[in-house]
């Protein structure tokens, strides 16, 4: 049987192309499904507000 840490090395092992088809195919049906409570929304937000900020600052050169 396969262990979560096998899984988990399995996917940072896999190239990045591959890391993103992950995300939009497969997150993307699992997260509805197990990410309901507060902890876990919050996560998930916190990391999309990150995201925002640094995608941001990159398109405006951090205000210069």
């Amino acid at each position: 049987m396969t262990t979560f840490e096998q899984v988990k090395l399995a996917v940072l092992s896999l190239e990045e192309q591959d890391q993103k088809r992950l995300i939009m195919e497969v997150l993307t049906e699992i997260m509805p499904k197990v990410c309901r409570d507060e902890e876990c929304l919050s996560q998930i937000r916190n990391f999309v507000n990150q995201e925002t900020v640094r995608e941001y600052r990159e398109q405006h050169m951090d205000s210069i």
